[in-house]
């Protein structure tokens, strides 16, 4: 009997913006989905004059480049049901992927990355300006324990088990956080997976 994946205390929740048709690993660009809670959406004049929030407490980026699997601590691992971190090459850079360890058919991982854009979300917000706004299936600024973000893509694969929330951490470092869940719950509602673990990423990066 397959087993469900269930992520224990969740309360709310590749690596490129470019699309994708169906559910396998690698870019993909899932968009968020209606769980999240954007009523305290951040929608400051940003470094990018397209909307884009400012980060007003800048956190250290240097371990999404040198050690991008040590973001998630042991504990955070625990707390999320993931196991131990692979590090992952792709065109966009170096990234880490934990796999959920309640699915059995492994489908079900959370990557991070860095985003390779110099001018954090103030770039992202400028690509969705120039043109990105009728290609986009769904943008949807919001803030992840207090730093802003936009879970957004070109395609929405939600009900695939997709999605991807980038979260600024610097003016000019982004974060890419993609969540592919093939069982249980997340597999129609996966963008609270993406939230829980940047969460996690964003604490890891405030203690240093």
């Amino acid at each position: 009997m397959n087993r469900r994946l269930v992520l224990p205390g969740l309360l709310l929740a590749a690596l490129a913006l470019a699309g994708c048709s169906t559910k396998t690993d690698g870019t993909a660009n899932p968009v968020a989905s209606s769980g999240p809670d954007t009523s305290s959406s951040t929608n400051g004049d940003g470094g990018g004059g397209n909307g884009a929030p400012k980060v007003s407490r800048p956190l250290d980026p240097a371990k999404l480049k040198s050690d991008v699997c040590s973001v998630l601590s042991a504990s955070q691992r625990s707390s999320l049901g993931v196991e131990d971190g692979t590090p992952r090459t792709t065109s966009a850079g170096s990234s880490c992927a934990w796999v959920y360890r309640d699915d059995e058919t492994r489908s079900s991982r959370v990557d991070i990355a860095a985003d390779p854009n110099t001018d954090g979300l103030a770039g992202i917000y400028d690509l969705y300006a120039k043109g990105g706004k009728d290609q986009y299936e769904y943008w949807e600024p919001t803030e992840v324990s207090g730093y802003p973000g936009v879970y957004a893509a070109t395609k929405d694969f939600r009900t695939q088990g997709q999605c991807k929330l980038l979260v600024g951490v610097t003016d000019s470092q982004a974060v890419q956080v993609f969540t592919q869940i093939g069982s249980g719950p997340g597999a129609s509602d996966p963008c609270p997976y993406a939230l829980k673990a940047a969460e996690a990423m964003i604490q890891t990066l405030k203690e240093g």
